[in-house]
């Protein structure tokens, strides 16, 4: 049987976080009904994918700042290790998605 190890290079990780709201109008408030946050940027979104498959990923990146114990930890909860991601000084960054939710009647 043949053991893979992947290894995925990320050197642009963020925190994505979806914000779901019911309605949404120009020129006014769009209140957040619910959120979601994940550890994302590219190589951290393939890990996660060999990860639901069984594989063996190791992903090697930055993290920094509050929001990079945040990431870890996220990495850390879908079982993906976190011991080849460095400590950098700055802050990693937030990427904000919006998403309407529809209410089917």
């Amino acid at each position: 049987m043949r053991c893979e190890q992947f290894i995925t290079v990320g050197l642009n990780p963020c925190l994505d976080i979806n914000c779901y709201v019911k309605n949404f109008k120009i020129d006014d408030i769009a209140r957040i009904k619910e959120k979601r946050i994940s550890a994302g940027g590219k190589a951290f979104n393939v890990a996660k994918f060999l990860n639901q498959y069984r594989r063996i990923v190791k992903p090697v990146g930055i993290a920094g700042g509050y929001n990079g114990g945040r990431f870890k930890s996220l990495l850390e909860k879908d079982k993906i290790p976190t011991e080849y991601l460095f400590n950098i000084s700055g802050e990693i960054r937030e990427n904000y998605n919006f998403f309407l939710k529809m209410v089917l009647y």
